[in-house]
């Protein structure tokens, strides 16, 4: 079997075990049958569902399979990070915030239940994230406030919330590439950096692993996100807010290659046989082509 085909066959078994367990979680919530809370949930699996990648929880996974930790350990982890990221993308598509109407081929949360259960359906999503965590890793104490403050920390203010707050108040103005880069580290990186560490965590890796993995993760989200305006760059034009707008086409395919190398050495600092982790890697770098 030719190896790329393995390698997105082994990714997309990951990927189906992190759906199963959302929709489970979510479908096996006690609650009063045709109630509005009800209706909530259904607001809830709409969105939770709707497909997508599940870049983040996979790469928990992966991350927890390094150290030997089983799926059946991370997957409660990966699963709070994924219904994190989908409260965040309800939250961005509504008309206060983007305005998207469409999201993965389908209208979004508010075009079908409404602006008020959308912006429920995205506060109840990050708090279950939260029970996620305080029911499957209560035995150790230690670990349910490391995970807490590593997620909050991605999720608030230090993260996804600040990140968006900078790109809502930068309009049009120009910003320069210190600006743009903290502003993916903080909207889009934070969190893909803590489903790497907090997967490490929870596998028992070692101060200065984590670390390294910590630096692979920041990496990998900026290599994302650079990747995705190379992409985009017909579209965006000469988008001031993006990676070509400021560094042109070339520069930043150099850019991309530069980030994929240091985030690459970084993961090597942790193990040379990761083929599933550097797949990612190279995988981003390529899809501009």
């Amino acid at each position: 079997m030719d190896l790329a085909i393995q390698i997105d066959q082994e990714i997309a078994a990951r990927t189906q075990a992190v759906n199963q367990f959302v929709e489970k979680y979510l479908s096996d919530m006690e609650l009063p049958a045709g109630s509005a809370i009800s209706e909530l949930r259904k607001s809830m699996l709409y969105s939770a569902t709707n497909g997508g990648k599940r870049f983040r929880p996979v790469l928990s996974l992966l991350v927890g399979e390094l150290f030997g930790a089983g799926k059946e350990r991370i997957l409660p982890f990966a699963a709070a990070v994924e219904m994190i990221h989908t409260y965040s993308l309800i939250h961005d598509d509504l008309p206060c915030m983007d305005n998207d109407d469409m999201r993965r081929g389908k209208p979004t949360n508010h075009k079908v239940f409404g602006e008020d259960f959308a912006l429920l359906a995205g506060d109840a999503l990050l708090t279950e994230a939260f029970m996620l965590i305080a029911e499957n890793y209560g035995d150790n104490s230690f670990l349910v406030g490391h995970l807490t403050r590593l997620l909050s920390s991605a999720a608030g203010i230090r993260g996804m919330v600040g990140g968006q707050a900078i790109d809502l108040r930068a309009g049009d103005k120009q910003m320069s590439l210190e600006e743009l880069t903290h502003l993916h580290r903080l909207k889009t990186g934070a969190l893909i950096r803590v489903a790497v560490e907090g997967a490490a965590v929870i596998a028992g890796a070692k101060p200065t692993e984590i670390e390294s993995l910590k630096k692979f993760g920041e990496g990998l989200g900026l290599a994302f996100q650079v990747a995705d305006d190379v992409l985009d760059h017909g579209e965006k034009g000469q988008d001031l807010r993006s990676f070509t707008g400021i560094l042109g086409l070339e520069g930043t395919k150099t850019y991309l290659k530069d980030v994929s190398a240091s985030t690459l050495a970084e993961l090597h600092k942790v193990s040379a046989d990761a083929p599933l982790l550097e797949y990612l890697i190279s995988f981003n770098q390529n899809r501009q082509v």
